[in-house]
């Protein structure tokens, strides 16, 4: 399927944000390149974690005054969270802490075992969006590659082959109009969770940087 062909299916309402939600696509867009990595704090047994530790962190400074809040392990009606979750802070003052955006990070490195997992799998990032486990009745989040080799357009190409090959075997669940297309500084994908209900993934990769 072509980009042309992709971009044919997207619904405007959720494509298009307004509001808060542009709001914050802007504000990853911006911020995230100038972010870095203290590599004197990884745990080198949770690599992914510490990066989505300090990268919250980061965030969270950049935007102390803004009319939302980053934080790891949001509040959300299952189990399996999302590695981050933006809340607003009007709704925190008035002691509502639900997730009004979730935020899934992969690690993006050819020598993984697991990094087709930013996709499918156990963790599978894209899969438990469409599986409503992450996204839980939003029509908006993201997902956050932290690329440690190659270039966008590698991975942009990878996880469209990825998906594909998923359509071929697994027809009833995977699309081939959930492939990646381009959108300004980042990529889109669209993606039903169930009858009639969509999400709009905003996918930002990041090339891995370190202090």
């Amino acid at each position: 399927m072509t980009v042309n062909q992709i971009q044919q299916t997207r619904s405007c309402d959720i494509f298009e944000p307004e509001g808060i939600y542009l709001s914050i696509i802007l504000f990853i867009e911006e911020q995230l390149p100038e972010f870095r990595i203290n590599s004197r704090q990884i745990d080198e047994k949770a690599v992914e974690k510490s990066y989505n530790s300090q990268l919250a962190m980061y965030l969270q400074a950049k935007n102390s005054r803004g009319v939302f809040l980053f934080h790891c392990s949001p509040h959300q009606s299952n189990a399996r969270e999302p590695d981050m979750g933006i809340v607003a802070r009007t709704d925190v003052l008035q002691g509502s802490y639900d997730s009004i955006f979730d935020i899934e990070c992969k690690r993006l490195n050819t020598s993984l075992p697991h990094v087709k997992e930013y996709v499918s799998g156990n963790t599978g990032g894209i899969e438990r969006f469409k599986k409503n486990k992450h996204g839980v009745n939003l029509s908006r989040s993201a997902l956050i590659g932290y690329m440690e080799d190659k270039t966008d357009t590698y991975w942009l190409r990878q996880i469209n082959a990825w998906i594909n090959g998923l359509h071929e075997k697994y027809p009833n669940f995977w699309k081939e109009a959930e492939c990646l297309f381009p959108e300004a500084k980042h990529f889109i994908s669209r993606h039903e969770k169930s009858a009639n209900q969509y999400i709009a993934l905003f996918h930002f990769f990041y090339a891995v940087q370190y202090l």
